[in-house]
């Protein structure tokens, strides 16, 4: 009778410990701002990416890392689920964002870890997992998107671009 209930224990411990290993967006938020020395905006190497980070942080009272972390989200849920020509008109319209959608500059920092955690973002419901992750509640991914979307209309993105987009993130677009 003694060994059941240990057993059971030990499948509760185990199923619990399972999650501690789990790698999030949170966490890549942290080790970019531990690789570039404390600063998640240096990740933006061009002015219009600078600009999208700054329009975040000071719209809507963010942290560097939740700036980069909720970029990061959208943009690979944006990267994993538009046609490879509206992909490439986002990118086109604000040079340098693919290095927060875990283009190479993000995923060197990270190694191979950056960019298979924005890999996994497939759902608005992985959007809302690493925004959670990164602090934030679930109502903050349509004020990032909201954000978002004016800013890469501001750029000179698309009507379709932005309103594909706008369905993807379950914003007006």
């Amino acid at each position: 009778m003694t060994a059941t209930p240990r057993f059971a224990l030990a499948i509760a411990a185990l199923l619990a410990a399972s999650s501690v290993f789990a790698y999030g967006l949170g966490d890549a938020a942290k080790a970019v701002s531990g690789a570039t020395g404390g600063s998640v905006a240096q990740v933006a190497t061009t002015p219009e990416a600078s600009g999208l980070l700054s329009a975040l942080t000071g719209q809507l009272g963010v942290t560097d890392q939740q700036a980069l972390g909720g970029t990061g989200a959208l943009l690979g849920l944006a990267k994993n689920k538009l046609s490879g020509t509206d992909y490439s008109q986002l990118l086109n319209a604000v040079p340098g964002l693919d290095k927060l959608a875990g283009g190479n500059a993000l995923g060197g920092s990270l190694g191979n870890l950056g960019g298979s955690a924005l890999g996994n973002v497939s759902s608005m419901a992985d959007v809302n997992k690493a925004f959670g992750a990164l602090g934030m509640d679930q109502g903050m991914t349509g004020k990032f998107a909201g954000v978002l979307l004016d800013y890469l209309g501001k750029q000179g993105a698309g009507g379709d671009l932005l309103g594909s987009l706008g369905s993807l993130w379950g914003v007006g677009g």
